[in-house]
């Protein structure tokens, strides 16, 4: 495995030339995903139980949605293709794709619940699921979060190390009333996506 400078450098050159793709894909995401659970909000402000219902549907049904916009940066390290439509590729799945992300959200949240500690374990366990399941179409819900939890085995402090190397950035966005986010979100999702390739490569040659 690389050290994290080397990941961000990989992310950076694949994402020379892409910037512009990258940040619009990000805006799409959470325009969706937030604006319109938002928006909803907003309109039935005078119910809470009626807005907070109908955001909670809302973003149940972005979850697939959520694996789109996770595995894009995937397509982009590897030079597939970019279209914005790709984001929704989670809805051509959406069974296996949404007990995956449920599964997934509801194991960290428990994990979060219960201690702040076994989340964020939890979380880098099953950080590969996603990734997964793009490669392997046959490969159940459940499946990719076994296979994720055992490629993430001795590898869980590297990967937070990884995420860890970016709260400089994370803190100097903020001053940017949010807008820095639109350009970090995919610097760290393609240095995620890097940080998987390596990994599958690894475990490619243990099981050979």
């Amino acid at each position: 495995m690389n050290s994290n400078q080397e990941y961000k450098n990989r992310a950076l050159a694949d994402l020379e030339g892409m910037w512009s793709k990258a940040v619009v894909a990000t805006l799409i995401f959470f325009c969706i995903s937030d604006g319109v659970g938002y928006i909803l909000s907003f309109l039935t402000d005078d119910n809470d139980s009626l807005g907070n219902g109908l955001r909670g549907g809302w973003e149940m049904l972005c979850l697939p949605l959520t694996w789109g916009f996770g595995v894009y940066f995937l397509n982009l390290i590897r030079r597939e293709d970019v279209s914005y439509g790709r984001l929704f590729d989670g809805y051509r799945d959406f069974r296996r794709v949404f007990v995956a992300v449920l599964l997934s959200v509801v194991a960290v949240v428990v994990g979060l619940v219960l201690l702040v500690v076994p989340g964020i374990i939890v979380a880098l366990m099953l950080s590969q699921t996603f990734y997964i399941m793009k490669d392997d179409s046959q490969t159940s819900a459940v499946e990719a979060m076994r296979k994720s939890m055992k490629m993430m085995e001795g590898h869980k402090m590297g990967l937070l190390g990884l995420a860890l190397s970016f709260i400089g950035w994370f803190l100097l966005c903020l001053l940017t009333v949010g807008i820095g986010f639109l350009f970090l979100i995919p610097y760290f999702e393609t240095t995620t996506a890097h940080y998987y390739e390596d990994l599958k490569a690894l475990q490619g040659e243990k099981d050979g």
